[in-house]
């Protein structure tokens, strides 16, 4: 041939090998699955769980002895005094004097935290009160403030 005695064939490039190796593509998978494994945040949301069985007394309405609104800078609103989460139970026992079986209907606000919640609750018992209703608002309560 006439490459051959100039050995010119150093200078002609051969074609590379067309066949894909498959263990460097696996080592980046399995480098990746783990990454994305460990580098992902688990977070569990934290609720409270609601039995709402339908029954007669849920459909035909309950007896409320008293209302308290809770706006979302927690300013409570109870029969018409604008209270602190500390003057509530107070308040309150004033109001139910006595009364067994009181039921409390508590409005919240969208904007308020699961732990008032729970904190009003508490009170409402210390005060006197056996059953807690919660009615919720899709909308931000606008309520006139007293002083």
């Amino acid at each position: 041939m006439f490459s051959q005695p100039l050995n010119l064939e150093r200078f002609i490039r051969t074609r590379p090998e067309s066949n894909l190796e498959v263990v460097p593509i696996i080592d980046i998978l399995i480098i990746v699955v783990f990454f994305g494994i460990f580098s992902t945040p688990f977070v569990l949301p934290q609720g409270v769980a609601v039995d709402l069985e339908v029954g007669e007394n849920l459909v035909t309405g309950i007896g409320v002895t008293a209302v308290l609104t809770v706006k979302r800078d927690n300013m409570l609103l109870f029969e018409g005094q604008n209270l602190k989460l500390s003057q509530f139970a107070e308040k309150a026992r004033e109001y139910l004097n006595g009364e067994e079986n009181a039921t409390l209907l508590l409005r919240l606000d969208p904007a308020i935290n699961i732990d008032i919640f729970f904190k009003i609750s508490s009170e409402a018992k210390k005060a006197g009160f056996t059953k807690v209703h919660v009615a919720g608002e899709k909308e931000v309560i606008d309520l006139p403030t007293f002083q």
